[in-house]
């Protein structure tokens, strides 16, 4: 299978190179690198930044080079990690076997590393045939990118049985690896270096421009719907509707993708409450209902939060990462469908830090609970926190373990 995708990438490479000279451009001559990272868009920014930090911290001088897939992951990895020395990020090439022969022929790395699952063929075949490690960190495999993956099994196999290692976030995605033909000698769960990124953000938050932009006066408590999706505008609504008898609480609904805000202020106008869109808004002091329309502000307002509500999750879309409000020490609201945060959602229904409701009408009676009784809200908020710091520290195991491949 292999040779088949190895001889259309090839063919595909001349095409393409027109239409994407940025991805097929010739690498610049430059001093070797110990290391090359390859991250897929700003979620993975997130984890290689953690594991580089980590790895910087011992050994402050290493040459680095970190490709990332998308303009966005790179412009985000730039202004996360573009002050770091000896760091050197750049668009990632093309897939196709001359392009990253040429990359790996320029930049020698000792060791490449792939951050959660980007398998690209021909990028870690060219590796192999040089000598390059290759390893896998952070390593994840959801439910549906199993099933499809099943399917190319073949090529897979060829692929893992060289990987020198692989880090998964959790046992599941172990043995997702091990069925896919990762030799099982060399994976083992290491935890989600996102994580520990998720702390630093926290201690150095300042949310007092957001808490002056919102106008929030003392009393007034947020319950803030976080990363929500299509399909969950009538949910919300349905919360709340139920909630909205509540003195001095404001509802704050951060859809997964600005696009979906119009959507959301559809539903949620007929309810009868004064409702407005984040951005633009000249003051927004006295909205009962705020819908976030921008991409930025979800970390910051679950800081303000007084509970928070995980969104992607009371519709099959696997929910989104509950940490997140966890490192503030906020009781934390999921429905049934965290297939995406299996470990974070277990440790912290395990540490009594949370709620998995099984339906919205659970959701509500849960969520009024909370707001009525601040001092149970609050204990489970410090159960939350502490559930939270049990998964800190696997960008330092990651960056343990390549340092000894280094």
């Amino acid at each position: 299978m292999y040779k088949f995708y190895r001889f259309l990438s090839f063919f595909l490479e001349k095409g393409l190179a027109h239409r994407f000279p940025e991805r097929f451009r010739r690498p610049n001559s430059s001093p070797p690198v110990a290391l090359w990272m390859h991250a897929a868009s700003v979620g993975e920014v997130q984890v290689a930044g953690a594991i580089l930090k980590a790895l910087k911290a011992k050994h402050p001088d290493i040459p680095i080079f970190l490709s990332l897939q998308t303009q966005t992951g790179l412009k985000r990895a730039k202004s996360l990690l573009g002050n770091m020395s000896g760091m050197r990020i750049e668009l990632a090439p093309w897939d196709g076997p001359r392009t990253v022969a040429a990359f790996l022929e320029v930049l020698r790395p000792k060791v490449l590393v792939l951050i959660e699952t980007e398998l690209w063929p021909n990028l870690i075949k060219e590796a192999f045939a040089r000598g390059t490690k290759v390893l896998i960190l952070n390593g994840r495999i959801s439910e549906k990118a199993f099933r499809r993956y099943r399917l190319i099994k073949p090529l897979l196999v060829s692929l893992l049985e060289g990987v020198n290692f692989i880090g998964t976030i959790s046992s599941e995605d172990r043995e997702r690896f091990l069925a896919l033909g990762a030799p099982p000698q060399r994976v083992e769960v290491f935890g989600n270096a996102k994580h520990d990124l998720l702390f630093e953000r926290a201690k150095s938050l300042d949310p007092s421009d957001l808490r002056e932009r919102l106008g929030l006066v003392g009393g007034e408590k947020l319950v803030v719907f976080g990363s929500v999706r299509g399909g969950e505008e009538k949910i919300v609504r349905q919360m709340i509707s139920a909630l909205k008898d509540l003195p001095d609480i404001r509802f704050v609904v951060v859809p997964r993708h600005p696009e979906r805000a119009e959507s959301f202020f559809k539903t949620l106008a007929p309810l009868g409450l004064s409702v407005s869109f984040f951005r633009g808004a000249n003051g927004l002091s006295g909205f009962r209902i705020v819908i976030v329309d921008e991409v930025g502000p979800l970390f910051g307002l679950y800081a303000l939060s007084e509970v928070a509500v995980i969104g992607g999750s009371f519709v099959e879309k696997g929910g989104q990462n509950p940490v997140e409000p966890a490192v503030f020490g906020k009781p934390i609201l999921f429905g049934p469908h965290m297939e995406n945060f299996r470990p974070e959602a277990r440790a912290l229904l395990l540490g009594q830090g949370a709620h998995q409701a099984k339906d919205p009408a659970e959701a509500t009676t849960v969520l009024r609970s909370w707001l009525l009784e601040p001092t149970k809200a609050s204990e489970i908020g410090r159960k939350a926190l502490l559930s939270a710091e049990k998964l800190r520290g696997a960008s330092r195991r990651y960056a343990e373990i390549l340092r000894r491949f280094l």
